[in-house]
């Protein structure tokens, strides 16, 4: 039977991440020297962290590439997520292994990354800068850089009244017009996990952008053309902010959570009406199972990691417990976040 205190059983029976960020982000705790080494030594434990690890080279690189599955991007994000505090060796030298090969960087992205950051679509720059901004890390000129072609990419989205506006067809596909910018995965990421831009003036442009993309939802896919070449930027998950819950499918319940959660900590989603009626059914889902998020959905996108998927933090949802476990974590990021 599960408690009806759902973080008093999570810091008792959840895995050692999720114990620690409820103890860090939810809780707030300061956690003690022995507490916080005793938490790190379970995490470092983990099947998913050692294997990232495992796969440092010596330079520092993780993974195989820089973008994508068994990546340096991903496994940066992987072991952010799972807690690994910033000032470990191996988290360390990753982002210095970052820093230093952006001759390397630039070569795997080739022409598509480099087109997708001249034309204000998130590229190789943007991705790089949103890597840095997960780690904490924002006080780079390339990332400082970056945050202002971010809210350049919001601040396009607030004059536009019909998608039809801003695309035209293009070989059987739709296309942005010349000159459009449109905000990326990257470019909520990066705002999301920075604090430097946040000022009354820029959040009050966010809200507006936020509430435009909800107008505008569900948006088609869309790529971006150089030349004859079509591009596709990086739109997981970014397409429809106004989804109807009760309908949705898991990889949907999926890109719900991490927009979701990006949203609330950008701080914007408790301005926005339809955003908060999200939460609230979210709320009521949670009521009505004594606070737990007891959906029975499971898809690959959450426990595979990568640059665009990957939120399960136990180590398997062969139980359900453990499933719940994940996802109710996550409503209660959302939540926090939100200030709801």
């Amino acid at each position: 039977m599960r408690s009806e205190n759902p973080i008093e059983e999570l810091l008792e029976s959840a895995c050692p991440s999720i114990q620690y960020r409820i103890r860090q982000e939810i809780l707030n705790e300061h956690l003690a020297a022995d507490d916080l080494r005793g938490l790190q030594e379970r995490i470092l434990r983990d099947d998913l962290v050692r294997h990232v690890s495992e796969s440092q080279s010596p330079d520092g690189w993780l993974g195989g590439r820089f973008h994508g599955y068994d990546s340096l991007e991903g496994g940066i994000r992987l072991l952010r997520e799972k807690g690994v505090c910033t000032d470990h060796p191996v988290l360390a030298t990753a982002l210095l292994a970052l820093e230093m090969n952006t001759k390397r960087i630039a070569h795997e992205m080739g022409k598509a990354g480099a087109v997708l950051d001249e034309k204000g679509f998130g590229g190789t720059s943007m991705i790089r800068a949103s890597v840095f901004a997960v780690a904490e890390v924002e006080n780079k000129p390339p990332v400082l850089e970056q945050i202002r072609v971010a809210l350049e990419g919001f601040r396009a989205v607030l004059t536009v009244k019909t998608i039809d506006s801003v695309v035209e067809p293009y070989k059987g596909q739709l296309v942005f017009k010349p000159g459009v910018k449109w905000p990326s995965l990257y470019h909520l990421r990066l705002l999301a996990y920075t604090r430097s831009w946040r000022s009354p003036d820029h959040l009050a442009m966010l809200v507006g952008a936020t509430e435009r993309l909800v107008k505008l939802s569900p948006l088609p896919y869309i790529h971006v053309r150089s030349n004859s070449q079509l591009i596709a930027p990086a739109a997981f998950g970014m397409q429809d902010f106004s989804p109807t819950m009760t309908s949705m499918n898991a990889a949907q319940w999926m890109m719900w959570f991490q927009r979701m959660e990006l949203l609330a900590r950008l701080g914007v989603l408790g301005a926005i009406t339809e955003l908060r009626r999200q939460v609230n059914i979210l709320r009521e889902m949670l009521s009505e199972e004594g606070g737990w998020f007891d959906q029975q959905i499971t898809h690959e996108y959450f426990r595979r990691w990568g640059a665009y998927t990957g939120l399960m933090l136990e180590p398997d949802w062969r139980t359900p417990q453990r499933r719940i476990f994940d996802l109710t974590f996550r409503s209660l990021l959302i939540q926090h976040y939100s200030g709801m």
